[in-house]
């Protein structure tokens, strides 16, 4: 008779961990499926850019995850920036996975007043400087000089009668969809490239964070992403000079709370050192600059700057 209560419990403890198992499985499955953190935030806009979906505000401190800075966004739905401009104070949920981040609610709560997340440390006006004084398609890209992950010096020019795609990246970006995601593109238009136009191209990731971003550091981020030897290069330097090929592509950049405020640029350099392309977003895809290339190759490009 004893042992029928001792079979019950048992019973009793198989099914719990199975319902436990089957519980924890569900988890990891959201997880890896990118179940998103959410954050609530207040800040104000500073520009738009609808065509590319994406919003640059000044943000309040995001406990936990990010200090209180000047940030680029990006929406998933355009229509959520409609009704809204530069200066306005909003309050908005940003989602974040592993994967990706995004605004996925953003409401206007008042109209050009003080910032209540931080103050500015770049005007509209830096940010339209940068642009007009960047290199345009068409136009000879000028020689630079960086040091790579090695610890070698290398320039523009050594690249010459190659294809060069050029990004830019720091190895502490917090956003999964900034500089994580252009590392991921270049680990995979490298395995596009190298099949196709093997010794034929350069990819090289410029860091914006030269201070702690030294070639040690870059040498252990780039084996992070599988970079293989000489076709793709992880570029350091003084400030000036990272200043200065940042000016080329009118990226514009920032110190802000330990941390760097920044857009995104990715250029295409053709064999001859004109500049052939220029992104100025994350949605470009490796299957798009590998047609490009293709295309510089071939003389059939004709597309314009994006």
């Amino acid at each position: 008779m004893k042992a029928k209560p001792f079979l019950i419990l048992i019973c009793a403890a198989t099914l719990a961990a199975v319902l436990s198992a089957i519980a924890l499985g569900r988890h990891n499955q959201l997880a890896g499926n990118g179940h998103a953190r959410t954050f609530q935030v207040q800040g104000q806009i500073r520009s738009l850019d609808a065509a590319n979906k994406s919003v640059r505000i000044a943000h309040e401190e995001i406990p936990h995850y990010m200090p209180a800075m000047i940030m680029s966004f990006t929406v998933k739905d355009a229509a959520l920036l409609k009704g809204v401009s530069a200066g306005d104070t909003v309050q908005f949920e940003l989602a974040v996975t592993g994967e990706d981040s995004w605004i996925s609610h953003l409401e206007k709560v008042g109209s050009d007043g003080a910032s209540p997340a931080v103050a500015a440390t770049g005007t509209d006006a830096d940010l339209q400087g940068r642009e007009a004084e960047r290199v345009q398609i068409g136009e000879s890209v000028p020689d630079f000089k960086l040091l790579d992950q090695d610890g070698r010096t290398i320039h523009l020019s050594d690249y010459r009668g190659k294809a060069v795609v050029l990004t830019f990246i720091y190895t502490r970006c917090p956003l999964p969809n900034f500089c994580p995601l252009m590392s991921k593109n270049f680990s995979a238009l490298e395995q596009r490239l190298r099949k196709e136009f093997p010794h034929q191209y350069q990819l090289l990731s410029v860091t914006m964070d030269p201070d702690f971003d030294r070639p040690n550091v870059l040498k252990d981020y780039a084996a992070r992403y599988g970079a293989s030897g000489q076709d793709w290069r992880f570029a350091t330097g003084e400030a000036e000079q990272i200043n200065f090929v940042a000016g080329l592509m009118g990226l514009y950049y920032a110190r802000e709370n330990g941390l760097i405020s920044h857009d995104l640029r990715t250029a295409l350099i053709g064999p001859d050192g004109r500049l052939v392309q220029l992104w100025k977003s994350n949605v470009w895809t490796p299957y798009e600059v590998q047609r490009m290339v293709r295309e510089t190759f071939t003389g059939t490009n004709t597309v314009a700057g994006l």
